[in-house]
């Protein structure tokens, strides 16, 4: 169960690490001379590439985890962050798939990422902040 919390954990900074490399580095190594910005393209691509592959390892580890944790399915802090990542998942299908959404989805799903951080975070400090068995 420890594992799973930390492949989570993991996940969700390699998740957010296409954010963070997109924004930070390639908007600064258009100073810099081609080799290093071509490099950092590859690995933004490459990360683009696997990004929604492993937001659906981390919903479903995530759920496992939060079964294993808890006994069952119980509401309760790492319940807001799976459901932020679920939100962040729909926004992305939604963008993906219907045409009014196309332009609009990144902004959105950025912010989930900053609700995703917060209940992660609030998770790691009061796990049992909210307790609600369901089952």
């Amino acid at each position: 169960m420890r594992f799973l919390g930390w492949f989570n954990f993991i996940l969700l900074l390699f998740n957010t690490s296409l954010f963070i490399l997109r924004r930070s580095t390639l908007k600064r190594s258009s100073k810099l001379e081609n080799p290093p910005r071509a490099a950092f393209v590859k690995q933004v691509r490459f990360l683009a590439i696997v990004h929604p592959w492993t937001g659906s390892v981390l919903m479903l580890s995530a759920l496992l985890h939060g079964y294993l944790a808890t006994g069952g399915f119980i509401l309760y802090s790492g319940s807001l962050v799976f459901l932020s990542v679920l939100a962040q998942s729909v926004v992305y299908l939604l963008g993906k798939y219907v045409p009014a959404m196309k332009n609009k989805w990144r902004p959105l799903h950025r912010a989930l990422m900053i609700v995703t951080w917060l209940s992660f975070f609030l998770h790691l400090l009061a796990p049992e902040f909210i307790w609600f068995p369901i089952i």
